[in-house]
């Protein structure tokens, strides 16, 4: 059975040292506040790093919830390869050859090796301040000086992070491109099958193990965002912008390879119409013959199959209809935004006083009377 997740040089590693994610998370972090101890014992100035939100979201929260939702992926794309197979979607051995190339992709040391040399080249540019000194996306209060818990952080739990990242990412790639050569085969679909995407529903599974790493993301930003707050660098409304475009971001990634789909679904969809239709025009002719029209008509209703038999052709054609051009409905696009914006709510909230907050309802209550 094909997995995402299962294979790869990093998770044989952590698999064969017992390794899960709150092991890992609290490796990153634990030295760094046993680090930041030892100098407040000998009174040293405390690091400026350490007061960085988005240091401990990203050690504490991203990493385990970037570990999770590779685990919640793989358990969708396998549910998703499994009802490829067992629908008859594609010739099976055209599909094997797909999970096997997937595969082989999975297990190949050289993409591991370059995401840990990006990682490591990301902790040295927040060493030489080159970037924040918490990476790209920080909020840090200060430039730390080249204490422990500040090297600990950039050589180790920085790059740490940022590989886990990275690697889930790559991992989303590869289920990608799966997906892309996929939609090049000859698909056999049916457009009155109940998904409302002639059966192809199934390779939408693996979005919702998405919103787990948009979560993953949302909150880093949001811990970044919040140390700037706190420190009266930046207003919550200034980070609209940037949310929006991560929304959209995130948004394009994880559906951007099921849009590959659309034409196959989009020729069936007619196809059947043009079917359907003709059929259901000639029965529909047989049976105001045999039924509605008084001359024909012989024998009472009751008890025939015709009439079920005319509800049976309304439904399938009325399902034909409804066929979607996207394989992926709204559900898993509400749940992907969500997990991404939830996180936000307590930055944003901050930024509205409860008098400020009722002053608005009851504003609009009274009909925008000024309050």
């Amino acid at each position: 059975m094909f997995s995402l997740s299962y294979g790869g040089p990093f998770y044989k590693l952590t698999n064969k040292l017992h390794v899960r994610a709150v092991h890992l998370a609290l490796f990153a972090w634990l030295p760094i506040m046993a680090g930041e101890a030892v100098r407040a014992m000998f009174d040293l100035t405390p690091d400026p790093t350490v007061f960085d939100i988005s240091l401990h979201v990203r050690l504490l929260v991203a990493i385990p919830l970037f570990m999770l939702a590779e685990y919640l992926v793989d358990s969708g794309c396998r549910s998703a390869i499994a009802s490829v197979y067992s629908g008859k979607l594609a010739e099976p051995a055209s599909v094997d050859a797909i999970v096997a190339s997937g595969e082989r992709l999975r297990d190949a040391l050289w993409p591991e090796l370059v995401i840990a040399g990006i990682a490591i080249v990301g902790g040295q540019l927040a060493l030489w301040k080159v970037v924040g000194g918490t990476g790209v996306f920080h909020g840090e209060t200060g430039v730390g000086r080249f204490s422990f818990p500040r090297l600990w952080y950039v050589a180790i739990a920085l790059p740490l992070m940022q590989f886990v990242m990275i690697r889930w990412l790559w991992r989303w790639a590869i289920w990608s491109y799966m997906l892309a050569r996929l939609a090049r085969l000859p698909l056999v679909l049916l457009a009155t099958h109940p998904d409302r995407a002639a059966g192809l529903s199934c390779l939408a599974r693996p979005v919702s193990g998405f919103s787990g790493f948009a979560a993953g993301v949302g909150t880093v930003l949001a811990g970044a965002w919040g140390t700037q707050v706190l420190g009266h660098r930046a207003i919550p409304e200034s980070f609209l912008p940037l949310l929006l475009v991560l929304v959209v971001a995130l948004l394009v990634i994880a559906v951007a390879p099921l849009v590959l789909f659309s034409g196959h679904l989009y020729r069936v969809r007619r196809r059947s119409l043009a079917q359907y239709g003709d059929f259901a025009s000639g029965y529909m002719q047989d049976f105001h013959a045999k039924w509605i029209d008084p001359r024909t008509t012989r024998e009472g209703p009751l008890g025939t199959s015709d009439i079920q038999s005319l509800n049976d052709l309304g439904s399938a054609f009325q399902m034909i209809v409804t066929t979607r051009l996207f394989v992926f409905g709204m559900r898993p696009l509400i749940g992907l935004w969500a997990a991404t914006i939830v996180p936000m709510v307590p930055l944003f909230a901050s930024a509205l006083s409860v008098e400020h907050l009722l002053k608005r309802i009851v504003s609009t209550v009274v009909g925008g009377l000024p309050i």
